[in-house]
């Protein structure tokens, strides 16, 4: 299957998830993403990262890991964390822009990009894993509070809520909305810019801006993420999953 696809121009590439109609996010999905993305920095001046019409991403596919064991759910999430360190490391401009919904682990995806851009409309982004059962992953909590403050981030993820492009706008998450129709023709416009800018410094740049909050990612994510692996395996938080992954089913 092929989970991502390629299409370079200008010294750019455009790269899109192509799952299936929601995009979930496997461990399949997960590694051509990453791999995507690394060999796109070798040889490209900028990254676009996009999805589908409906869906960016919706985020883990709760079927699939349902049946996972333990470290399998571990390689996932561990998986995740390191393609977030990819994105946020790459010397490369990434510029995240999505037509349709970015759930949970799409949502940190989209917030480790440079720039991010999302459709008008019914288009929605969140972090509901505490109304599974689950706490967001270690990166993704503190990612979220890394882009748009403690505050805006506190609420999304103790709630769970989802908002759209709009609302995220507002809160200074997404950096602009624009139709489904114009969306990525406005991303690529602002990707076109940053390729201009001089590699060396537009990179120096962005480690800087970066480097801390990837040192502590580094430092903690083995511990993070066994603990998220103890909560997910939880009699409570099954119970939680398996009635998620029913209602999606429906």
């Amino acid at each position: 299957m092929h989970c991502v696809t390629s299409e370079p121009q200008h010294n750019c590439v455009i790269l899109r998830l192509e799952s299936g109609e929601t995009n979930v996010l496997n461990t399949e999905v997960l590694k051509a993403l990453k791999l995507a993305l690394d060999k796109a920095a070798t040889k490209d001046l900028g990254i676009m990262l996009s999805g589908g019409d409906k869906f960016f991403s919706n985020g883990v596919d709760l079927s699939w890991a349902l049946t996972r064991s333990p470290a399998q759910i571990r390689e996932m999430f561990l998986l995740l964390g390191d393609l977030i360190l990819s994105i946020m490391e790459s010397p490369v401009p990434i510029v995240g822009a999505i037509k349709g919904h970015a759930i949970g682990g799409a949502m940190a995806i989209l917030m480790a990009c440079d720039y991010r851009y999302a459709a008008t409309g019914r288009v929605l982004l969140g972090k509901p894993e505490i109304l599974l059962g689950v706490p967001n992953p270690f990166y993704g909590d503190q990612l979220l509070r890394f882009v748009a403050g403690d505050f805006v981030a506190s609420d999304l993820i103790y709630t769970g809520k989802l908002i759209t492009g709009e609302q995220a706008h507002s809160l200074n998450i997404i950096h602009a909305v624009d139709s489904k129709d114009c969306i990525e023709d406005l991303a690529w416009q602002q990707l076109r810019v940053l390729r201009a800018l001089a590699p060396t410094a537009f990179s120096e740049s962005k480690q800087m801006r970066s480097a801390q909050f990837c040192a502590t990612m580094r430092a903690q994510m083995s511990t993070r993420v066994a603990r998220q692996v103890e909560i997910w395996n939880s009699d409570d938080a099954q119970t939680q999953l398996h009635e998620a992954a029913a209602r999606l089913k429906r």
